[in-house]
């Protein structure tokens, strides 16, 4: 006698495989946008969805998993530039800028903490990838009128921390 699968395994897996052919292509292009490295992008995205599996039996898979994909692999993609930053720089020696770069570079870092998930997300992929602004509003599950004014904000804050 097989033995039976039960239903919420079946379902989920269903609904994994569905996510997989639905979810791949955005978050690869999401993950490009990040690495601007093919290659990294595929690792990363691949990882991402590896986690999703592991986590199958615990997603709510009423709502949709793009952002969780989205959010696991920018998490990912961190980790991962923090690990080569350390295999590249030897041993206790940090990076050093000179002051005058070092105070632009905590500039540029404290105005894009102010940024929201969305409004950074839509600033590297329409302004510096050139995603379309309803492909990028289809990747995220919003409107493309929300995109154009989390780019707006995103704008307005960067101006302001000049």
């Amino acid at each position: 006698m097989g033995m039976t699968v039960p239903a919420v395994i079946r379902d989920s897996e269903l609904l994994y495989e569905r996510a997989f052919q639905h979810d791949w292509r955005p978050v690869f292009r999401f993950m490009l946008a990040w690495t601007n490295d093919w290659n990294a992008a595929e690792d990363l995205t691949q990882e991402a969805f590896v986690r999703l599996w592991q986590n199958r039996d615990r997603v709510d898979w009423l709502e949709p998993v793009l952002p969780w994909l989205l959010f696991t692999g920018r998490r990912l993609a961190t980790d991962r530039f923090r690990a080569l930053r350390r295999h590249v720089l030897p041993p206790g020696q940090a990076i050093t800028l000179d002051e005058a770069s070092r105070a632009e570079w905590l500039d540029i870092q404290a105005a894009l903490k102010t940024l929201s998930g969305l409004e950074r997300t839509a600033v590297v992929l329409t302004l510096f990838e050139g995603v379309p602004t309803a492909e990028v509003a289809d990747l995220l599950s919003t409107t493309p009128g929300a995109i154009r004014a989390a780019v707006s904000r995103a704008r307005e804050k960067l101006e302001e921390a000049r």
